[in-house]
């Protein structure tokens, strides 16, 4: 595997909208699960990029909230769920997911962070995550966490 570069960041999203496929994949499902990681950090973004496509999910990345609003905008489709970062420069995550929400109002959305500014999980919660997770946390276990979610989404799709 090639080093991360600071300089330049992985910040594409896979295959031009086209959900990319792996063979190490851990997790069964009748479909790649899409997830659009959006997170200031680039490491965080970075790393989060490796394990998830490693666990066989296909990936968009961003850096901001705009970014984020711009690549759901195009790929909403084929993104199952939305790993969030609460404080981010410019719009936030709350007004990143109200953005999104106007596209679908039904994303699925879970908010991470290390500092939730002046929002409770309580308010994030009711504004629409599924789930806020503190930072640092176990990348296995949130893999495991975005599976669920993106399956449960694509349960209640195919009820409806």
């Amino acid at each position: 595997m090639n080093e991360l570069d600071p300089k330049n960041p992985p910040r594409q999203e896979v295959g031009q909208g086209r959900p990319a496929t792996s063979p190490a994949a851990s997790f069964a499902s009748p479909r790649t699960y899409g997830i659009l990681v959006v997170d200031d950090e680039w490491t965080v973004r970075a790393v989060l990029s490796v394990v998830l496509r490693e666990k066989g999910f296909a990936l968009w990345l961003a850096a901001n909230g705009q970014e984020a609003v711009d690549l759901y905008r195009r790929c909403h489709e084929t993104i199952d769920v939305v790993l969030l970062d609460v404080l981010m420069p410019g719009r936030d995550g709350p007004q990143t997911l109200a953005a999104l929400q106007e596209i679908n109002p039904r994303v699925r959305c879970c908010f991470m962070s290390g500092d939730l500014g002046r929002y409770t999980e309580r308010e994030l919660r009711d504004l629409g995550a599924a789930a806020v997770i503190q930072k640092p946390f176990r990348v296995a276990e949130v893999a495991q966490m975005l599976w669920e979610l993106a399956s449960e989404a694509d349960l209640s799709l195919s009820s409806t």
